[in-house]
């Protein structure tokens, strides 16, 4: 090979090689057009002590984790050491490991857990690392007991996310007001639980919100929910088990296969002892009593100078207060004396019927303005009484239309009342209707149509002036409200075949998904079917609660009382989802057994 042909074959060599190194160089950074998203959660390659370690030392000891790839604590309060210490462990990354160390002596004798839930994320795209629970002990054996189970709003029954469930072996209904628990764990995002490693013995159970991380239930600040009765472990840890699997969030059938084997439904507990907290005047011929806690028993309230029978009360849904009219002729004093007896919370914390007297006054400004040109005037001009007429197409023929007042009314004249319909001739006649007030609140009316509406016909409510006066004398203003049963062609609806009251009462509720809005309300004293027409395309749920105490309400729970909320259930599929979806002009019927529901 001549001079000049070396030359050539080496530079062509040379550049090849030149390509392939830059190739290769370049593949080992980030490329300025983007590459292939890394979405691989970091992998835990070894654990020292391994998994299960037994004689950990109590002073003085490390858990170190070592992952595939560089990895960061995302989320330090979703790291819990069971059972929980006052100082909780420290975690730091050391390269590619996460070393645990602990603040407190560790507990001799004792299992320990340390779940990780969703506190790890590789370094690059905070991807979470899988949830892992690593196991010691600090004697020569290992508990090896679980307890999973489910954490609910009471109220909603929806999920509680991140809600600290507490095992205590002793029992003492204020447990997780004040002491640490002996086992704990946390729900995630579907608002189930596991607690491994515990020993079979039995425990109470607790649930809170735990909103400050402290381990303890804050009366009045957080939510909390208990079990009635202790339960005992009776199943072993093994990998095998699906409910103590690692589950990604966003799976929701994957999800809604685990069963619990408990459920606690937490709830806002009204805790407080019981007082006259405020009273007042809203008004001269008006004014209220306020409570420190609902469900206030009062036996007599007298007002000095008033008959009894001038004095018209009102009671808020929660009982926790009231306010009074005065239907008098004459003007009030501006300082009223009163006496109240009712039970009230004594220096043992016992209810005991007390009598007590107390005064309220007119504001100073309201009696000084009344006094003044400006104040006369605006007396002379209030005149009307303010009257909320509701009604909607879908819900007219149930619930009918209502009458709410701001201020009692003390005259009617119901005959003045007109409900006109409109047939399809656009022929007009009257109709016949009731009207009652609510048992509940006495400035609530309702007005029921005495015949069925009539698909396509037209209806017109007509309230003329000076119908009703209420306790200040003023009358209400012309009202008139025009209305007719929705079109069915593009909606949908539901029929409720009901069994299994057996003489209890029940609230049933048509939610949306979330249970936040309710769209239609059935007061259920008897089995039978119920209808809930007009239903616009989308996704709700069925909400039912016993209404153990008849009022309509849901009632929350007491803890030290030792006292769960009003039962309240979700109907669900056979898949197990409480959300169902409603579209293109379905007629839905659904048998619902009461019995089987609250016993699940």
């Amino acid at each position: 090979m001549d001079k000049h042909r070396l030359i050539a074959a080496l530079l062509i060599i040379t550049t090849a090689i030149c390509c392939v190194v830059s190739h290769s160089c370049a593949n080992t950074k980030a490329s300025p057009m983007g590459g292939p998203k890394d979405t691989i959660p970091p992998v835990i390659i070894a654990v020292t002590p391994p998994q299960g370690d037994t004689a950990f030392p109590l002073v003085g000891g490390t858990v170190k984790i070592r992952f595939d790839e560089y990895t960061v604590v995302k989320d330090a309060n979703q790291i819990l050491l069971s059972p929980p210490h006052k100082k909780k462990p420290k975690t730091k990354v050391k390269g590619r490991d996460i070393v645990v160390t602990f603040q407190d002596t560790l507990r001799e004798n004792t299992t320990y857990t340390i779940d990780f839930g969703n506190g790890l994320a590789d370094n690059n795209e905070s991807n979470i690392a899988p949830r892992f629970v690593y196991a010691f002990s600090t004697c020569d054996t290992l508990d090896s007991m679980y307890i999973c189970g489910t954490v609910v709003d009471a109220e909603s029954m929806t999920p509680i996310k991140n809600a600290l469930v507490s095992l205590y072996r002793e029992f003492r209904d204020s447990s997780c007001l004040i002491l640490l628990p002996d086992a704990a764990g946390r729900s995630d995002d579907w608002g189930f639980f596991t607690i491994r490693n515990i020993k079979p013995v039995p425990y109470w159970i607790y649930a809170t919100t735990d909103e400050n991380n402290d381990y303890l239930y804050n009366l009045g600040e957080e939510k909390v929910g208990f079990c009635d009765t202790a339960i005992t472990p009776h199943t072993v840890v093994r990998d095998s088990i699906y409910e103590l699997l690692s589950f990604n969030m966003k799976d929701t059938l994957e999800c809604l296969a685990r069963k619990g084997q408990v459920q606690l439904a937490v709830f806002k507990e009204f805790f407080a002892a019981q007082f006259i907290k405020e009273k007042g005047r809203k008004r001269d011929k008006c004014g209220y009593v306020t409570f420190s806690a609902p469900n206030v028993e009062v036996s007599s309230f007298q007002i000095l100078g008033v008959d009894s029978s001038d004095i018209i009360m009102q009671y808020s849904p929660q009982r926790d207060s009231f306010d009074f009219w005065l239907n008098t002729k004459y003007p009030p004093e501006d300082s009223l004396f009163m006496t109240i007896s009712y039970m009230k919370t004594d220096s043992t914390g016992a209810l005991a019927l007390t009598t007590e007297e107390i005064a309220a006054a007119i504001p100073k400004d309201q009696v000084a303005k009344a006094k003044t040109e400006e104040g006369r005037k605006a007396a002379e001009a209030d005149t009307l009484t303010d009257l909320k007429i509701t009604l909607t197409d879908t819900n007219v023929e149930q619930d009918g239309i209502t009458l709410e007042f701001s201020v009692p009314v003390i005259e009617m004249h119901l005959d003045s009342i007109v409900l006109l319909s409109t047939n399809t001739r656009n022929q007009t006649d009257t109709t016949a209707f009731t009207f009652t007030q609510d048992t509940t609140n006495i400035m609530r009316f309702v007005l029921q149509n005495t015949e069925a509406y009539k698909p396509g016909y037209k209806y017109s409510l007509n309230i003329p002036e000076a119908t009703f006066f209420d306790v200040y004398g003023r009358k209400n203003k012309r009202e008139q409200k025009d209305f007719q049963l929705p079109n069915t062609e593009n909606l949908n609806s539901l029929m409720l075949n009901i069994t299994g009251t057996n003489g209890r009462r029940f609230i049933v509720d048509l939610t949306d998904d979330k249970c936040k809005k309710v769209f239609r309300k059935y007061e259920v004293l008897k089995d039978g079917e119920y209808f809930f027409p007009y239903i616009a395309d989308g996704k709700y749920s069925i909400r039912i609660t016993e209404d153990r105490n008849h009022n309509g309400l849901f009632d929350t729970g007491n803890l030290l009382k030792w006292q769960q909320p009003e039962p309240m259930k979700l109907f669900k599929l056979p898949d197990g989802t409480s959300v169902f979806g409603i579209q293109e002009q379905m007629e839905i019927y659904q048998d619902i057994d009461l019995t089987n529901l609250f016993e699940q």
